[in-house]
């Protein structure tokens, strides 16, 4: 009976681990995207589909409100982007501060993302699609 509980037990942290490194993968195929300009890893990323983007609404310098832009549309802006330098590249750095699972259904991720002076702090919900973990929603500060 032992040994049948700590198969389980063992074979259930295997499962969630492998379910944190696919998670991971994808956040780092978004920050890898993101700073290389790399349509196809953020494509790989996003939920391309429906995903959004909590996107602040200027005022006078204030926000004064949020709208949602789709990841379709992100992804195409961000990929076209000018490279990033060499040297730049050399100091982005990308943390992950923090990672729920839900169920290996869904996750939440907050994450820290140094791109060349500033430093972008995100909230990501992420969603198992079609066997893939996919980044379905994000707010960020700066």
């Amino acid at each position: 009976m032992i040994f049948l509980l700590f198969f389980s037990f063992s074979t259930f942290s295997q499962y969630k681990k492998n379910e944190v490194d696919l998670i991971k993968t994808t956040i780092e195929n978004y920050f890898k995207g993101y700073i290389n300009r790399d349509f196809l890893l953020l494509e790989k990323a996003f939920d391309s589909q429906n995903g959004t983007m909590k996107v602040p609404i200027l005022k006078d310098e204030k926000i004064i409100g949020f709208q949602n832009h789709f990841f379709k549309n992100l992804i195409q802006k961000w990929s076209s982007r000018e490279k990033l330098s060499d040297d730049v590249l050399k100091k982005c750095a990308l943390t992950i501060l923090n990672l729920d699972i839900f169920e290996q259904k869904m996750a939440s991720a907050k994450i820290n993302m140094k791109v060349d002076t500033i430093t972008y702090i995100d909230i990501l919900s992420l969603q198992k699609i079609a066997g893939d973990w996919k980044i379905t929603n994000k707010i960020f500060v700066v």
